[in-house]
Protein backbone atom coordinates (compact mmCIF):
# COMPACT_ATOMS: atom_id res chain seq x y z
CA UNK A 1 0.00 0.00 0.00
CA UNK A 2 1.28 3.34 -0.47
CA UNK A 3 0.54 5.88 2.24
CA UNK A 4 0.78 10.16 1.79
CA UNK A 5 1.48 11.91 4.73
CA UNK A 6 -1.35 14.95 3.92
CA UNK A 7 -2.46 18.04 5.57
CA UNK A 8 -5.91 18.77 7.15
CA UNK A 9 -8.44 16.65 6.44
CA UNK A 10 -11.71 18.49 7.49
CA UNK A 11 -14.66 16.44 8.99
CA UNK A 12 -18.30 17.57 8.79
CA UNK A 13 -20.76 14.16 8.77
CA UNK A 14 -21.72 13.43 12.33
CA UNK A 15 -22.68 9.94 11.89
CA UNK A 16 -24.61 8.27 14.48
CA UNK A 17 -22.26 5.62 16.25
CA UNK A 18 -22.99 2.71 18.53
CA UNK A 19 -19.90 0.46 20.14
CA UNK A 20 -19.06 -2.72 19.41
CA UNK A 21 -17.20 -5.53 22.21
CA UNK A 22 -14.87 -6.69 20.26
CA UNK A 23 -13.40 -9.24 22.74
CA UNK A 24 -17.31 -10.47 23.35
CA UNK A 25 -18.01 -11.30 19.63
CA UNK A 26 -14.01 -12.57 18.97
CA UNK A 27 -13.12 -9.87 16.27
CA UNK A 28 -9.20 -9.56 16.13
CA UNK A 29 -8.15 -6.20 15.21
CA UNK A 30 -4.44 -6.46 14.55
CA UNK A 31 -2.14 -3.09 15.01
CA UNK A 32 -1.11 -1.57 11.22
CA UNK A 33 2.38 -2.47 10.10
CA UNK A 34 4.22 0.95 9.55
CA UNK A 35 4.95 1.96 6.09
CA UNK A 36 8.10 4.12 5.09
CA UNK A 37 6.55 5.16 1.45
CA UNK A 38 4.88 8.25 3.56
CA UNK A 39 5.90 11.32 1.65
CA UNK A 40 5.13 14.73 2.46
CA UNK A 41 2.96 17.36 0.76
CA UNK A 42 2.53 21.06 1.16
CA UNK A 43 -1.30 22.06 1.64
CA UNK A 44 -1.62 23.68 -1.93
CA UNK A 45 -0.76 20.46 -3.65
CA UNK A 46 -3.47 18.56 -1.24
CA UNK A 47 -6.25 21.33 -2.39
CA UNK A 48 -5.62 20.97 -6.03
CA UNK A 49 -5.40 16.89 -5.81
CA UNK A 50 -8.43 17.24 -3.35
CA UNK A 51 -10.54 19.13 -5.68
CA UNK A 52 -9.15 16.75 -8.83
CA UNK A 53 -10.64 14.34 -6.53
CA UNK A 54 -14.06 15.97 -5.81
CA UNK A 55 -14.14 16.55 -9.68
CA UNK A 56 -15.15 12.66 -10.41
CA UNK A 57 -15.85 11.36 -6.86
CA UNK A 58 -19.64 11.92 -5.10
CA UNK A 59 -18.19 11.86 -1.84
CA UNK A 60 -16.34 11.84 0.90
CA UNK A 61 -17.63 10.39 3.59
CA UNK A 62 -16.58 12.30 6.87
CA UNK A 63 -15.95 10.31 9.76
CA UNK A 64 -15.36 13.16 12.82
CA UNK A 65 -14.01 11.76 16.41
CA UNK A 66 -17.93 12.83 18.11
CA UNK A 67 -19.12 9.58 15.86
CA UNK A 68 -16.84 7.19 17.59
CA UNK A 69 -17.72 5.25 20.34
CA UNK A 70 -16.15 2.88 22.81
CA UNK A 71 -15.53 -0.58 21.85
CA UNK A 72 -16.80 -1.84 25.63
CA UNK A 73 -12.70 -2.34 26.48
CA UNK A 74 -11.42 0.73 28.83
CA UNK A 75 -14.06 3.09 28.22
CA UNK A 76 -13.08 4.90 30.78
CA UNK A 77 -9.97 5.74 29.36
CA UNK A 78 -11.29 7.65 26.45
CA UNK A 79 -12.07 11.26 26.71
CA UNK A 80 -13.82 13.82 23.66
CA UNK A 81 -12.69 17.04 23.34
CA UNK A 82 -15.71 18.67 22.12
CA UNK A 83 -14.24 21.84 21.39
CA UNK A 84 -11.81 20.32 18.84
CA UNK A 85 -13.70 16.97 18.02
CA UNK A 86 -10.98 14.70 18.70
CA UNK A 87 -11.02 11.59 20.83
CA UNK A 88 -7.99 11.50 23.80
CA UNK A 89 -6.58 8.92 25.61
CA UNK A 90 -5.99 8.76 29.59
CA UNK A 91 -2.72 8.14 29.91
CA UNK A 92 -2.12 4.47 31.62
CA UNK A 93 -4.11 2.12 29.25
CA UNK A 94 -4.99 1.41 25.75
CA UNK A 95 -8.51 2.33 24.40
CA UNK A 96 -10.09 1.21 21.26
CA UNK A 97 -12.89 3.53 19.76
CA UNK A 98 -15.39 2.39 16.77
CA UNK A 99 -17.73 3.54 14.15
CA UNK A 100 -20.27 2.07 11.93
CA UNK A 101 -19.56 3.32 8.31
CA UNK A 102 -22.37 3.66 6.17
CA UNK A 103 -21.11 3.56 2.32
CA UNK A 104 -23.21 3.42 -1.01
CA UNK A 105 -23.85 -0.53 -2.34
CA UNK A 106 -21.75 -1.02 -5.03
CA UNK A 107 -19.03 1.78 -4.64
CA UNK A 108 -15.50 1.41 -4.50
CA UNK A 109 -13.72 3.01 -2.09
CA UNK A 110 -10.61 4.83 -3.95
CA UNK A 111 -8.85 6.91 -1.08
CA UNK A 112 -8.81 7.04 2.69
CA UNK A 113 -7.74 10.06 4.66
CA UNK A 114 -7.04 10.27 8.67
CA UNK A 115 -5.62 12.45 10.91
CA UNK A 116 -4.03 11.96 13.58
CA UNK A 117 -1.98 13.39 16.35
CA UNK A 118 0.92 11.85 18.19
CA UNK A 119 2.62 14.32 21.53
CA UNK A 120 3.84 11.43 23.41
CA UNK A 121 7.47 10.92 21.10
CA UNK A 122 9.54 7.92 21.85
CA UNK A 123 8.66 7.11 25.15
CA UNK A 124 5.03 7.24 27.55
CA UNK A 125 3.32 5.95 30.77
CA UNK A 126 1.25 3.70 27.90
CA UNK A 127 3.86 0.87 28.43
CA UNK A 128 7.50 -0.31 26.88
CA UNK A 129 5.77 -1.92 23.92
CA UNK A 130 6.60 0.80 21.12
CA UNK A 131 2.60 -0.19 19.80
CA UNK A 132 1.46 1.02 23.10
CA UNK A 133 2.70 4.54 22.14
CA UNK A 134 1.43 5.04 18.99
CA UNK A 135 -1.94 6.33 17.42
CA UNK A 136 -3.73 3.83 14.97
CA UNK A 137 -6.72 3.76 13.04
CA UNK A 138 -7.90 1.04 10.56
CA UNK A 139 -11.41 0.81 8.08
CA UNK A 140 -11.76 -2.67 7.89
CA UNK A 141 -15.22 -5.08 6.91
CA UNK A 142 -16.51 -7.83 8.97
CA UNK A 143 -17.79 -10.47 7.11
CA UNK A 144 -21.62 -11.06 8.30
CA UNK A 145 -21.73 -15.03 7.89
CA UNK A 146 -18.77 -15.66 9.21
CA UNK A 147 -17.23 -12.76 11.29
CA UNK A 148 -14.19 -12.75 9.44
CA UNK A 149 -12.47 -9.02 9.72
CA UNK A 150 -10.55 -7.82 6.76
CA UNK A 151 -8.59 -4.89 7.28
CA UNK A 152 -8.85 -2.09 4.16
CA UNK A 153 -6.58 0.87 4.86
CA UNK A 154 -4.80 1.01 7.74
CA UNK A 155 -2.06 4.20 9.43
CA UNK A 156 -0.27 4.31 12.33
CA UNK A 157 2.10 7.16 14.20
CA UNK A 158 4.97 4.81 14.06
CA UNK A 159 8.12 6.94 13.36
CA UNK A 160 6.49 10.22 12.80
CA UNK A 161 7.27 13.01 14.53
CA UNK A 162 5.55 14.35 17.62
CA UNK A 163 2.93 16.34 15.90
CA UNK A 164 -0.55 16.54 13.82
CA UNK A 165 -0.28 13.84 11.34
CA UNK A 166 -1.77 13.71 7.92
CA UNK A 167 -1.91 9.92 6.27
CA UNK A 168 -3.78 9.31 3.16
CA UNK A 169 -3.93 5.41 1.50
CA UNK A 170 -4.83 5.24 -1.65
CA UNK A 171 -4.02 1.57 -2.62
CA UNK A 172 -7.19 0.61 -0.68
CA UNK A 173 -7.41 -2.92 -0.18
CA UNK A 174 -11.50 -4.65 -0.79
CA UNK A 175 -12.38 -1.52 -2.24
CA UNK A 176 -15.52 -2.91 -3.46
CA UNK A 177 -18.71 -1.84 -0.94
CA UNK A 178 -20.75 -5.10 -0.99
CA UNK A 179 -24.02 -5.71 1.11
CA UNK A 180 -25.58 -7.54 2.38
CA UNK A 181 -22.35 -9.91 2.98
CA UNK A 182 -20.45 -7.39 4.69
CA UNK A 183 -20.03 -4.54 7.25
CA UNK A 184 -18.47 -1.69 7.30
CA UNK A 185 -16.44 -0.02 10.46
CA UNK A 186 -13.58 2.56 11.39
CA UNK A 187 -11.35 2.10 14.60
CA UNK A 188 -9.22 4.14 16.43
CA UNK A 189 -6.53 3.26 19.42
CA UNK A 190 -5.28 5.65 21.54
CA UNK A 191 -3.20 5.76 25.08
CA UNK A 192 -1.95 8.50 26.39
CA UNK A 193 -4.00 12.54 26.66
CA UNK A 194 -1.26 13.57 24.39
CA UNK A 195 -2.70 11.05 21.36
CA UNK A 196 -5.46 11.95 19.53
CA UNK A 197 -7.57 10.97 16.86
CA UNK A 198 -9.79 13.44 14.36
CA UNK A 199 -11.01 12.55 11.79
CA UNK A 200 -11.50 9.78 8.91
CA UNK A 201 -12.11 11.11 5.51
CA UNK A 202 -13.32 8.19 2.65
CA UNK A 203 -13.86 8.77 -0.52
CA UNK A 204 -15.43 6.53 -2.77
CA UNK A 205 -16.42 6.20 -6.28
CA UNK A 206 -20.62 4.85 -7.41
CA UNK A 207 -20.64 3.71 -11.10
Amino acid sequence: MTRHQLPQIGATLCLAASFLVFSGIGWSIEPPVHSDSAVTMTQGEYETMAMDFGKSYVSPLNLPASAFRSDGVNPDQLRTSTYFDDLHGMGTQNAIAVAPVYLPRGATVSMVGVQLYDGVGTTGPCGDDPLQRDVWAQLFRVNNYTGEVSTMASFSTTGSDPDYQYFVEMSVDYPLVHYPDYSYYAVTKVCHSAHAFCAMQIFYLVD
